[in-house]
């Protein structure tokens, strides 16, 4: 399997049931390079740890190809193989945040410098702000932020959740509720 052909999830599901040592390993080798050259530019962390979850998204996503948990993901599965990643990498990052903050707190403030101190404070003082403007929007505003910005579905996939008649729709509606977090978040 090459990166230049994106397979589909049931032409993946059919690799995998046919032969699914040989197959999950062509597309874990596949999509290695590609996750590490992402994920180092996404997360400031070292290789083995994005090794240990790109190695827990690719079985995850097995799993749910082979349990015909994907037929209804509009990404291919190595975007999808992504978000997985992302988001155990996000979990990992706030657990880590947690026993950092809960085992040595003044080792870990004495470490940054002010500058350092201050950007972090503003950022976490960010993602909350957005995060308590998100829970403000309307549910169907919400949801739309949500699956474009952090799920990363297609507007395609999106009209087709909400049963919209067009991707048009989907583009004006997220632009009306981008519009709405941005004056909550303004407040």
């Amino acid at each position: 399997m090459s990166l230049e052909k994106q397979w589909s999830f049931r032409e993946l599901k059919i690799r995998f049931q046919k032969n699914h040592h040989q197959e999950l390993r062509a597309f874990y080798r596949s999509s290695r390079d590609g996750f590490m050259d992402w994920a180092h530019k996404r997360f400031d962390t070292d290789d083995d740890t994005l090794k240990d979850v790109f190695q827990d998204a690719v079985i995850a996503l097995y799993n749910r190809v082979v349990s015909d948990r994907v037929d209804d993901i509009e990404a291919v599965p190595e975007a999808y193989l992504f978000g997985i990643a992302k988001n155990l990498m996000l979990k990992k990052s706030i657990k880590l945040r947690k026993m950092i903050l809960s085992d040595n707190v003044t080792d870990f403030y004495r470490e940054k410098s002010e500058s350092q101190l201050i950007d972090f404070y503003h950022d976490q003082h960010d993602r909350k702000k957005l995060k308590d403007a998100l829970a403000r929007l309307n549910d169907s505003c919400r949801k739309i932020i949500e699956l474009f910005y952090y799920n990363r579905y297609s507007m395609e996939a999106i009209a087709e959740e909400f049963g919209y008649d067009n991707t048009n729709v989907v583009k004006s509606r997220k632009y009306q509720c981008m519009k709405e977090l941005k004056s909550i978040f303004k407040k």
